[in-house]
């Protein structure tokens, strides 16, 4: 059996090593039948906090300077409005009440590709849970959602530098091809 590659993030080094895969919990294994994959609600915006402050706690080295002002993220939680925002889907991985792993996916008219296009904006799944499919069932559902909007292609971002996400979405059947990411913040 070929052994599946697993990437860390080492703080140390500032980037992704690979690394021998942690085996897995069989309590956690047997916790996750009572997953449940569905769209985030406007009253889940506590649990959404919750879920954010914890990415923030257990894993501070992973994201950008912008993404650590906890008051912003609470600001940017309460105007989240689902019926504002009818092609943005907020799918939540919910395991006893709480969020353990969220994917944003947006919906939007690409010209060349003629209709509508799907675009998944982010996804991450707790430190604790990773390696149990928990984002691999994030996308299928992401996937149904799109092909119900008449989307032909799912489409998503991932830094090349990313080796854990590389792998990731290449399991989940995505090619990848050399892109960057630019971003520019507009002043308010």
């Amino acid at each position: 059996m070929p052994v599946e590659l697993w990437y860390v993030w080492d703080g140390m080094k500032a980037q992704f090593v690979c690394t021998k895969r942690p085996p897995q919990d069989p309590e956690l294994i047997k916790a996750l039948q009572r997953l449940k994959i569905r769209l985030a609600e406007v009253d889940d915006r506590e649990k959404l906090l919750e879920f954010r402050r914890i990415a923030l706690e257990t894993e501070p080295e992973i994201w950008l300077p912008d993404e650590l002002d906890l008051n912003e993220i609470r600001r940017n939680v309460y105007g989240w409005d689902s019926s504002k925002y009818p092609n943005d889907y907020i799918i939540v991985a919910e395991l006893d009440g709480r969020i353990i792993g969220y994917l944003h996916l947006s919906i939007c008219y690409r010209l060349f590709d003629g209709g509508p296009s799907a675009w998944i904006k982010d996804v991450f799944v707790l430190k604790k849970y990773r390696g149990y499919k928990v984002g691999t069932r994030l996308i299928e559902f992401a996937k149904e959602i799109a092909k119900k909007r008449g989307c032909k292609i799912l489409r998503l971002i991932v830094g090349l530098e990313n080796l854990a996400g590389l792998v990731f979405y290449k399991q989940c059947g995505f090619n990848i091809i050399k892109v960057g990411l630019a971003t520019l913040k507009l002043s308010s």
